[in-house]
């Protein structure tokens, strides 16, 4: 057992009481109100009913809701459905290369449900995984994204794990084997990248993160060196053996990455690497009143990790589209938007989008951001048209909606009234959900949380 994992426990045994700073609880408001949105606006996709098919046909306890709906399943199956949802459509928040809250929030809120806990519980429990998940993660230096690992997957279950240690008030010993049974469980590649099984390796892992608190409970036990030991998770995992596996977290709870570095909130349902793109194709079309039809060339200059996780070239489906830079600057540019409605297999089908496509060419590197090494300092685009002109954007550092330069209030507000309403519902029932998540730690219950118009 090491240092690192006991000082992950010492936080989560303070966690349930300890006071909490309000930047930090506004951070849970803000991730649980994005997750429940983009839940909502993917719950009709081919693969969240394939696996409400699914786990119909498993049978087992009704403790939880699924979708906020009427159908009702075990905690860990709620947390399945709930997390695949949040991110097939791929609008969902994400830090530190991973993506927290579509992970967290559906397993938070299936295991409230079936414990009774309240909202109070529920924001102390996102804030533990949350800070947990940032410390395993950011202990590795090397990109794990270029040996073809999906961090949100491999790392997801551990957050969620400690995240429900405290909001069922765990015993030492138990949530030490709850974190262990997670990494026993974890995994996710990159090679599933554009097809269903991409959301479903998140899905997984609010899964596997509620089924390994269960699991602890029922006496099962972990390795004590199942996350730092030498044969644990991070050295198996680590590009290059560099990874810090050792030294215990000793600012945790006194630093909080959360309130240093906040959530990046998507603009557009695409690859948080593409956000910057985007922003800059818009820029650039709307001030130089670009007429997409006399476009022959665009120059697309990003970083090279972030063009390694957008490897489709010429998608043909919604799912590969979602991790295609071509796409993102040939939707931006004929659209002049990039939404739920671009993000269709037949809008991405369509030849003028096919076309545009072709005319992309990127200028790649270097990943020169002294913030976020897998990042360059700035991405921008360059088009040319038919009259020899060339238009240059603006150089985007950080995209509207990243931590270090948020969305407003009402922004936020927009988006969740989109994605609920995009979902089916009404608008009446989006403003009523938005509310209470916006106080989410004055309710009562799990329960009170409702998709049901």
């Amino acid at each position: 057992m090491g240092r690192l994992t006991e000082s992950l426990l010492d936080f989560i045994a303070v966690m349930p009481d300890r006071p909490l700073p309000a930047s930090m609880i506004a951070l849970a408001r803000t991730g649980f109100t994005d997750a429940v949105g983009v839940m909502a606006a993917g719950m009709h996709e081919p693969v969240v009913a394939r696996l409400m098919a699914y786990v119909g046909s498993q049978g087992g306890s009704a403790e939880a809701r699924l979708l906020l709906g009427s159908q009702r399943a075990s905690a860990s199956d709620a947390a399945l459905v709930g997390a695949t949802a949040a991110q097939v459509l791929d609008y969902d928040d994400y830090a530190y290369h991973n993506h927290p809250s579509a992970v967290l929030v559906p397993a938070i809120l299936a295991e409230a449900e079936a414990t009774g806990a309240g909202g109070e519980a529920m924001v102390r429990a996102y804030i533990t995984g949350y800070e947990v998940w940032a410390v395993v993660m950011k202990r590795e230096p090397d990109h794990l994204h270029s040996k073809g690992w999906h961090p949100t997957a491999v790392f997801g279950a551990i957050g969620v794990a400690a995240a429900l240690a405290v909001l069922r008030r765990l015993p030492r010993a138990v949530a030490r084997d709850a974190m262990g049974l997670a990494v026993a469980y974890g995994g996710g590649v990159l090679a599933n990248f554009g097809a269903m099984a991409k959301s479903f390796q998140g899905g997984k892992a609010a899964q596997t993160g509620v089924a390994a608190v269960r699991m602890a409970l029922a006496g099962v036990d972990a390795g004590a060196g199942a996350i730092d030991g030498e044969q644990g998770l991070l050295a198996a995992l680590s590009p290059a053996g560099r990874v810090d596996r050792e030294s215990p977290a000793a600012d945790l709870g006194e630093h909080w990455y959360g309130a240093a570095h906040g959530l990046n909130i998507k603009r557009y349902p695409m690859v948080g690497a593409s956000q910057r793109v985007i922003d800059a194709t818009l820029q650039c079309r709307r001030q130089n009143a670009i007429e997409p039809a006399a476009v022959t060339r665009i120059c697309v200059h990003i970083s090279r990790k972030h063009a390694a996780v957008m490897p489709f070239h010429r998608p043909q489906t919604a799912l590969e589209a979602k991790f295609s830079l071509e796409f993102a600057a040939a939707a931006a540019l004929l659209a002049g938007r990039v939404g739920l409605a671009e993000l269709h297999d037949d809008f991405v089908r369509r030849d003028a989008v096919q076309a545009m496509m072709r005319k992309v060419v990127l200028e790649i590197g270097p990943d020169d951001d002294p913030v976020y090494p897998v990042g360059a300092r700035a991405d921008w685009v360059e088009i040319g048209d038919r009259q020899g002109n060339t238009y240059v954007s603006e150089k985007v550092e950080r995209a509207l909606g990243h931590g270090l330069n948020p969305m407003t209030a009402q922004q936020l507000r927009e988006k969740f009234i989109s994605c609920v309403c995009a979902g089916g519902h009404s608008e009446a029932t989006a403003e009523r959900l938005y509310r209470q998540l916006q106080n989410l730690q004055t309710l009562e219950s799990a329960a009170a949380l409702s998709l049901t118009d």
